[in-house]
C-alpha cells in the first residue's frame, strides 16, 4: 500500500495504527534467531518528526537504563527492537504552511530508520555485543537492524501505549507458527521522548481530569497483568532561556510525581550528547526558511538531501 492510502486508512478509522517500513519481515522478534525470551522489550520514539533530526537520532540509538525496578525484573543490554511512531493526531500541533506533509515526514522517518540501523551497532558496547558468551558472528547477528516505522491516529501517550498493546500480540502470534508450540512473547514497551514532551505526559489538562489521568497513568505503568508495564526514558535538552538548576529541579519533580502513580522506577533521565541537546526540528524549520544553510548540520545527510529535494521548510 502507499503511504496515502495507509494514511486515509488511518484517518477513516479502519485501521488504529499502520506500519509503513520494517527492516525485516519478522519486526518486532528478532530477524533470525528461533529461541524466543518471554518479553520482547520495544523501544518507541514518538514525535512530530517534521523533519527528524540529529536528537531523534541519538535519542532513537539510547540503550536501556540499568534495572533498578522493585520488584525487581530483567533489563536487557538492549532494546529488542526500536519503532518511530508518528501520529497524524497531535494534542498539541496542527498542521501550519511551511509543514511537512504527514507522507513527506513518513519518507523523512524512514530514512531516519536506516540511518538508526547503520549506527546503532557502533552504539552497543563491544563486551554488550557477547554479554552471553555467544561467538561473535551470532552477536553480531542478534544486533542486526531491527527497526520499524508506523503511523497512529492518537494523541496522547497512554492511548498509544494502550493501541500498541493491542496490536503487538496480535502481529507476534501471527509472525509464528500455531504449529511451532512456542508462546508469544509479550510486549515490554519503553517510550523515548523529551523533557518538553515527557511535561504533558503529567499535565491534568490532557485528560478528562487529574483522577482520570492517575488513573490512565497507572495502567500505563503497573506490570502485568493489572497494566502495561511501560516505561520512559527522558532525554534532557538544552532549553533557550532556562537554567540548568531549573532543568534539574523539573527533573525532580517529575521524577517524585512518578513514583506517586507507581512506587518504583518507571522515569528515567539521560543524556544523548551535548550537542544533540540542542537541536530541534523548529530550529531547523526556521534556519531552512530564511536561507541559512546552519540547518544541515542538524539532520543526517539522507533527510537533508530529502528536504531540498522536495523543497520543504522554504517558507515559514
Amino acid at each position: 500500500m502507499s503511504y496515502s492510502t495507509l494514511l486515509q486508512r488511518i484517518h477513516r478509522g479502519l485501521s488504529a495504527i499502520e506500519l509503513v517500513h520494517t527492516s525485516h519481515p519478522r519486526w518486532p522478534l528478532p530477524p533470525h534467531s528461533a529461541t524466543l525470551a518471554p518479553t520482547v522489550h520495544i523501544s518507541v520514539l514518538d514525535s512530530s518528526f517534521n523533519p527528524p533530526t540529529l536528537a531523534h537520532l541519538a535519542l532513537a540509538n539510547t540503550l536501556p537504563p540499568p534495572p533498578t525496578d522493585v520488584p525487581p525484573s530483567r533489563s536487557p543490554h538492549d532494546f529488542d527492537a526500536r519503532l518511530l511512531l508518528l501520529s497524524v493526531r497531535n494534542a498539541d500541533k496542527q498542521l501550519k504552511p511551511g509543514d511537512a506533509a504527514y507522507e513527506q515526514r513518513a519518507e523523512m522517518m524512514i530514512l531516519l530508520a536506516r540511518d538508526l540501523a547503520r549506527t546503532h551497532a557502533r552504539s552497543v558496547p563491544a563486551d554488550d555485543a557477547d554479554a552471553h558468551g555467544a561467538p561473535r558472528a551470532e552477536a553480531e547477528q542478534e544486533h542486526e537492524p531491527n527497526v520499524a516505522v508506523a503511523i497512529i491516529n492518537e494523541p496522547t501517550f497512554v492511548g498509544k501505549s494502550t493501541i500498541l498493546h493491542n496490536f503487538l500480540p496480535a502481529r507476534i502470534a501471527a509472525l509464528l507458527s500455531p504449529s511451532a508450540g512456542v508462546s508469544p512473547p509479550a510486549p515490554t514497551l519503553t517510550f523515548l521522548m523529551g523533557t518538553d514532551t515527557v511535561a504533558r505526559l503529567f499535565a491534568p489538562r490532557y485528560y478528562a481530569s487529574e483522577a482520570a489521568m492517575r488513573t490512565a497513568l497507572l495502567r500505563f505503568f503497573s506490570p502485568a497483568p493489572d497494566g502495561e508495564d511501560s516505561r520512559i526514558v527522558c532525554a534532557r535538552r538544552a532549553s533557550h532561556g532556562v537554567s540548568r538548576a531549573e532543568e534539574e529541579r523539573v527533573e525532580v519533580e517529575m521524577t517524585a510525581f512518578a513514583r506517586t502513580i507507581v512506587p518504583f522506577e518507571r522515569l528515567t533521565f539521560v543524556d544523548i550528547g551535548e550537542q544533540e541537546a540542542t537541536y530541534s526540528s523548529s530550529q531547523v524549520r526556521e534556519l531552512c526558511a530564511m536561507g541559512n544553510e546552519l540547518w544541515d548540520e542538524m539532520v543526517t545527510p539522507a533527510v537533508a538531501k530529502y528536504i531540498v529535494a522536495n523543497d520543504l521548510y522554504l517558507t515559514s
